[in-house]
């Protein structure tokens, strides 16, 4: 699994010149893992790797915890939320405790008009 420190390695390699299988057999990952540090190297990408890498490993952190039977307690399940908010800033993903425009007032009675006093 890429960690941050491999990446940076990787990165440092491929602006040395290295290519893909030297890459991987320097830092020990694989060829896919080290065609993808290639590719994130064009502008803005390495950010966004860099990014998709430490929401990785928050969601295993998470999944050893649910794994070992115990819940998210306290903000474990808004860290992990706001993580992935991080990650992707542009997803849409709202947070605050703020429930949908169409949840709202799903748990109140509804009248129909003729019911109303």
């Amino acid at each position: 699994m890429l960690s941050i420190e491999t990446i940076e390695k990787a990165i440092e390699l491929f602006e040395g010149g290295a290519n893909e299988s030297a890459v991987a057999q320097a830092t020990g990952i694989n060829n896919e893992e080290a065609k993808a540090v290639a590719d994130a190297l064009y502008p803005g990408e390495t950010e966004r790797l860099l990014r998709e890498v430490r929401l990785a490993g928050v969601l295993e952190a998470a999944a050893q915890v649910l794994r070992g039977g115990r819940g998210l307690t306290g903000d474990g399940a808004g860290d992990v939320v706001r993580e992935i908010c991080n990650s992707y800033p542009g997803a849409g993903l709202k947070i605050g405790g703020t429930q949908p425009p169409s949840a709202a007032g799903l748990d109140e009675p509804q009248m129909l008009k003729d019911e109303r006093p």
